[in-house]
């Protein structure tokens, strides 16, 4: 040890002689915590929003990482909550006292959310919000709890909208709508707001029916459907429950005159799609949470490059999830550039003085991320697609629809499919 000491202090000393300067020390990685569902029922979403976390990383550390911190890289360290609240909450107690992140972000499903950020509230670790809606994240009075996306009653509003502009284009719409949503955070959050928004706007709620995750029948609940006769269905459900929904509602060929639509969730998870027939969602509106068909147009090399490498592994192009995770550490970057530093709290009020404009962290769409004093992004928003020939294009609103889409309204009978 004096050894290594007194060569040390010679070799600095020799330095100083001879006029060479000493190496700059490396700037140390900033480390961001990630929680997500990466198995159980929601775990090829929360992989997806991995990915897209991995490939952001990879593009900002390869032009130079953080040019405020000297260069510095993110490191991105993950935690699985599996889809549960109290491990979620455990996860992220874990990633703030014993790897020490900068600041986290998570977890998709709502129900893991609301705890989670408020272990992260506690401990004064700024939390970025991804993909979880549920409206109460962002209406606590929490100072470190950001969401960029959509809450739950934007995503309701935007259901609505398509509904009312599909029926000033044609003259057609529904008079009365049906709720068939999943039982947790989410669901309920979303129905709660659709029954609001609808009765201000003269709609009729005729089915108001929720459901456990994880069903393994729903015949029951496709009967309560066909007496019903909704003339428009709101479906909330993850992955798994809206495989089995699709397949069954198909089987059962139940004609929903204004189709059904479906608020995201597993309507926008790749291996939904592999997993049914395509007559199954044909005319199905989804409220996606970026614009499915911009990468027709898209030219930013940013863009297609993280496309490219998100395809490489996944296997198919970025979807809103993959995109979600792409927004969210280029977020971060924007943040740590006007924060310089790592610390939770100089990062905490660099994200309260977010005003994004332009670039990357926009990918989803938006165009501008700015916080309100709840830590909302007042500016989110996402699109309506119908799927269209096997492809979802988007429909609303009207400034997003390509000339070449024509929507279907109302959607044809199964006897004429």
């Amino acid at each position: 040890m004096i050894r290594h000491i007194l060569g040390g202090t010679l070799a600095l000393a020799a330095a100083a002689t001879f006029g060479i300067a000493p190496a700059a020390a490396q700037p140390q990685d900033v480390v961001v915590g990630f929680v997500l569902p990466l198995s159980g029922g929601s775990a090829t979403i929360g992989n997806q929003t991995k990915l897209g976390a991995q490939v952001a990383a990879e593009q900002i550390n390869a032009a130079g990482g953080i040019s405020a911190l000297g260069g510095a890289k993110l490191k991105l360290i993950f935690a699985d909550s599996q889809s549960k609240p109290d491990i979620g909450a455990s996860e992220t107690e874990r990633l703030i006292q014993r790897e020490n992140v900068s600041l986290l972000v998570g977890a998709y499903n709502s129900a893991v959310t609301f705890p989670a950020s408020e272990v992260a509230e506690r401990y004064k670790t700024p939390w970025i919000v991804t993909g979880a809606v549920k409206d109460e994240i962002t209406e606590r009075g929490f100072k470190y709890v950001f969401r960029p996306n959509n809450k739950a009653t934007y995503d309701a509003r935007e259901q609505l909208d398509a509904m009312d502009l599909l029926k000033k284009e044609t003259g057609k719409g529904p008079v009365n709508i049906g709720l068939f949503y999943e039982g947790t955070d989410w669901g309920r959050s979303h129905a709660a707001n659709i029954k609001k928004i609808a009765a201000e706007r003269g709609y009729k709620i005729t089915l108001d029916e929720s459901f456990p995750p994880n069903q393994v029948d729903f015949t029951a609940q496709l009967l309560k459907i066909r007496s019903s006769r909704p003339e428009a269905l709101i479906v909330v459900a993850y992955t798994p429950d809206h495989l089995l929904f699709t397949r069954q509602f198909f089987e059962n060929k139940i004609n929903i005159p204004y189709g059904l639509h479906s608020v995201g969730g597993g309507s926008e998870d790749p291996s939904f799609y592999k997993a049914v027939p395509q007559k199954a969602v044909d005319y199905l509106f989804v409220q996606e949470d970026w614009q499915i068909d911009r990468l027709k147009t898209d030219k930013n090399p940013l863009v297609l490059d993280a496309n490219t490498r998100f395809k490489a592994q996944a296997g198919y192009d970025l979807n809103s999830y993959g995109a979600q995770g792409v927004s969210n550490v280029y977020i971060i970057k924007d943040v740590l550039e006007r924060a310089a530093s790592a610390d939770r709290e100089k990062i905490r009020d660099a994200l309260a003085a977010t005003d994004i404009s332009a670039g990357m962290p926009l990918i989803i769409g938006y165009q501008r991320i700015k916080f309100d004093d709840q830590g909302q992004n007042t500016f989110a928003h996402g699109v309506i697609s119908e799927n269209l020939g096997g492809e979802r294009r988007t429909v609303w609103p009207a400034a997003n629809r390509a000339d070449d889409t024509k929507p279907v309204w109302p959607v044809p009978d199964w006897s004429a499919r």
